[in-house]
């Protein structure tokens, strides 16, 4: 030991070397006997603790390089001994001692940067025994990993001590496991923590599109239709676009294929959603004279169908004093079915074992976000029938019927003259504009459904345990559970969730391919699908999301705890193209701003979030361009677009009355411009594999412990890029996307066949200018596209700055990027 640490050795209150060196950073792993035989008798400080400055052949130590990890890691937090009692509670008894868990965090200059795991507590134990395992996706620049041991008291929570692991130290992608020393914040030794660790790169991991290790398998032989919008008529610019093979592109409306399939039920139907509004229809005539959701439901729960209806159940809604601030119609429609044979469950989102306040918090905050409806149907030559669902980000409810043109008034006094709905502006049917809505959505014919049905079957279990026999037996005597397409284009579809033990009573034989927090089971599937197909893309990734934030471990300044990986995978997906010298292009459609008034504070510090992410993301892209050498501009590579509707003043319908001076609906209606509303929630990789679902990309909806979600990812075995060539990769998902881009440009465009070229991303950037630009003048003109660039100017060196020519939302006073509201809990807006 050299003489500066050796005066640190004798010290009292030293708690890290002259050098820096934080104490027991990182010692040679050892078993808890070893541990015992030379730990001193009182206490004191063991030198071999120490890293001394001059141990590495005279060289100064260091806390550990950076590495930059990009793969799985698998973490075991096994047990620990000889931890000290420090439960300081009044009540305690005797027998009370400390109750510890453990978290991990990854460290960058001895910050704490990212947290990846979070154990059970163990109550009043000394030598507290977990064994949780932690499968944890990385992509983190990282110095070291910090564990934490702390004890959770009743006023406060203490930590008993600290231990860090060496990033470079996993690099090898062998196992580092042992017995590891525990210090406290003096520096003395606190016990032991026995973990293992192993990481293994993505370069090590082959990827097929089945994503492994997850609760549902791959299904077979299942067929899947797509829906942009809730009804799309085969109109142009649609049925201009290439069908699968050269054949006709027909799209298909997802509301009347609903209407359709429950009229046919003869067994059962389950619906799940975030909001059901049992007076909307799915089908439109002019006249307004159509059957509602409600009453189709009634008549076939009359019939004899088993109608099961779960709806998440609004905290503050109630039907006495408040009908809440979501409208979800949670009480009305509870209130509608009282006494008829279709049977509801208001399901809360609860936490189960939690403090009095994170109860609440999750109760009012949290979300069942959940969109589904499942039902039998006829099978072809069979008596017994066939199981079919459909899933995606539509609810049935306010506002969500809607066709590729995206009406803000001319539909008024027809298809939706009993169905208004604007969440931007305080309007009304008589005054308008509407809130036009797009959104994703599938159907799903096969195996598949089955995994859809089991999601349901868990969820009502848990929520609703007094009525879990009037569950519809799935058996084969009634159900062709094998049932398989019979044409040569048959989907592969799987099936993924964010959820946890709180919100489902999961199946026993699924138990261990579930994750743990805070010693509550769950699962983030839809994260891993989205980071497994990011980082097996090829060509180009292509996103509509209602939000886009994440990966605030990477931001610029750290000011919100939204880990999830995507966004910083996708940049890093780009980059690692630019260095390979491939073209790889990401083009990403948002809403203009959050649903809700863009001035209020909560979707102001949405957009500040988005800002960072966005801002990370193109300063990633733009350091990989400049290490090339190459003159390109990050906006070459990825893409961020906004949807908006401008329309003509002859487009207006007549008798509509005069809205408030100086509204946000007065000024629409001046300008005949509004947002198009992107709630989709879907990715397409390589034109070869789509994700449809309800999660949004934020934390709420990828974290697994927030709000419940659900998703499918399904592609098409004959159109793989094992199978095909680009040019070949000529399917349903091609030909759905082409039809997305035909309607948001307003026309199709020989460049849309080839997303992964500089030429697409070129041409949708000048149409998305070209849109900025009417959409910002004052004068009204119809125009056929929808497709706006985002209205953020992006630097050459991936600064995201405001324009001049909009600093604020068009006709409104809302700052494009944003600010942190530094009130509001980062956990809601997240």
């Amino acid at each position: 030991m050299c003489l500066l640490c050796l005066m640190q050795y004798i010290g009292e209150t030293a708690a890290k070397g002259v050098c820096g060196m934080q104490e027991g950073e990182y010692t040679v792993a050892e078993s808890a006997e070893e541990q015992r035989r030379r730990r001193h008798p009182k206490g004191e400080k063991d030198w071999r603790y120490y890293l001394c400055c001059c141990s590495r052949s005279g060289s100064i130590a260091q806390r550990g390089k950076m590495v930059f990890l990009h793969g799985v890691l698998y973490l075991e937090i096994i047990e620990a001994e000889g931890l000290p009692d420090v439960d300081t509670s009044w009540f305690r008894s005797e027998k009370d001692v400390s109750d510890p868990y453990v978290t991990v965090d990854t460290c960058t200059n001895a910050k704490k940067t990212c947290r990846i795991a979070k154990t059970s507590i163990i109550y009043n134990s000394l030598s507290p025994h977990w064994e949780e395992k932690f499968r944890i996706e990385m992509c983190h620049e990282v110095e070291s990993f910090l564990f934490s041991v702390k004890d959770m008291d009743l006023m406060n929570i203490e930590c008993m001590g600290y231990m860090s692991i060496r990033s470079e130290d996993l690099v090898a992608e062998e196992p580092v496991s042992g017995w590891y020393p525990i210090f406290n914040k003096q520096g003395m030794p606190s016990g032991s923590l026995h973990v293992s660790l192993h990481y293994r790169s993505c370069e090590s991991i082959t990827r097929s599109n089945e994503v492994l290790d997850t609760v549902f398998p791959m299904r077979e032989g299942c067929h899947v239709t797509l829906y942009q919008d809730a009804h799309t008529p085969a109109l142009p610019p649609i049925m201009d676009v290439p069908g699968p093979d050269g054949t006709e592109y027909i799209p298909q409306s997802m509301f009347l294929d609903v209407a359709n399939i429950l009229r046919g039920a003869q067994k059962f139907i389950y619906i799940v959603g975030w909001s059901v509004n049992t007076a909307i229809s799915l089908e439109r005539e002019a006249d307004g004279t159509e059957e509602t959701l409600g009453e189709l439901l009634k008549k076939k729960a009359d019939e004899g169908v088993r109608v099961l209806v779960m709806v998440w159940n609004e905290a503050l809604s109630t039907n006495i004093y408040t009908s809440g601030i979501m409208g979800t119609h949670d009480e009305d429609t509870r209130l509608y079915f009282d006494g008829t044979e279709v049977e509801v469950v208001l399901a809360p989102r609860k936490k189960n074992k939690g403090k009095l306040f994170e109860t609440n918090f999750v109760s009012t905050c949290y979300t069942h976000h959940q969109k589904c409806v499942i039902a039998d149907a006829e099978a072809e030559e069979e008596e017994r029938r066939k199981l079919v669902a459909f899933v995606g980000g539509i609810d049935l409810t306010d506002g969500r019927w809607d066709t590729q043109e995206h009406p803000l008034f001319k539909t008024l006094t027809k298809e939706h003259q009993n169905d208004f709905y604007n969440g931007m502006c305080s309007s009304s049917v008589n005054v308008g504009p509407r809130q036009p809505w797009h959104d994703i959505h599938t159907k799903i014919e096969g195996e598949a459904v089955i995994d859809l049905i089991a999601n349901f079957t868990e969820r009502w279990r848990k929520q609703a345990p007094d009525r879990e026999h009037r569950l519809q037996p799935i058996n084969n005597d009634e159900f062709v559970l094998d049932w398989k397409s019979s044409e040569d284009s048959s989907w592969n579809v799987q099936f993924f969730r964010s959820i946890n033990s709180d919100s489902a009573l999961f199946d026993t034989d699924v138990l261990d391919r579930l994750l743990t927090r805070k010693g509550r089971l769950y699962e983030n599937t839809i994260q891993r699908a989205y980071v497994h197909h990011i980082r097996r893309a090829r060509r180009f990734i292509y996103i509509e999301n209602q939000y886009f934030l994440g990966s605030s471990h990477g931001w610029m300044i750290q000011e919100a705890k939204c880990t999830h990986l995507i966004p910083l995978e996708i940049a890093t997906r780009i980059s690692n193209a630019i260095k390979a010298g491939e073209d790889f292009r990401v083009y990403i459609v948002i809403p203009l701003h959050p649903e809700g008034d863009p001035t209020s504070s909560a979707v102001q510090e949405i957009l500040h979030w988005q800002h960072r992410t966005m801002e990370m993301m193109y300063r990633k892209v733009a350091k990989a361009l400049r290490k090339v050498g190459s003159d390109a501009h990050p906006t070459d590579y990825l893409g961020f677009f906004c949807l908006t509707k401008r329309e003509s003043a002859e487009e207006m319908p007549d008798g509509l009355d005069e809205p408030d001076c100086d509204s946000v609906a007065a000024k629409a209606r001046q300008h005949m411009r509004f947002m198009i509303y992107v709630h989709s929630k879907m990715a397409i990789f390589d034109d070869e594999y789509v994700i449809a679902g309800s999660a949004n990309i934020n934390e709420r909806s990828m974290n697994g412990n927030r709000d419940t979600e659900m998703a499918i990812g399904a592609y098409q075995p004959k159109y793989t890029k094992e199978e095909c060539s680009e040019e070949d990769m000529a399917g349903d998902v091609r030909s759905f996307r082409l039809a997305l881009w035909a309607e948001h440009v307003g026309k199709h465009q020989e460049e849309h066949l080839k997303p992964t070229s500089a030429e697409c991303m070129a041409a949708l950037r000048q149409n998305g200018e070209e849109t900025f630009e009417h959409f910002v003048s004052e004068d009204p003109e119809h125009i056929e596209s929808h497709l706006m660039a985002y209205p953020v100017r992006v630097t050459a060196d991936g600064h995201v700055k405001v324009r001049d020519e909009m600093e604020t939302f068009p006709d409104t006073n809302a700052p494009i990027l944003g600010k942190n509201s530094n009130f509001l809990p980062n956990s809601l807006t997240t």
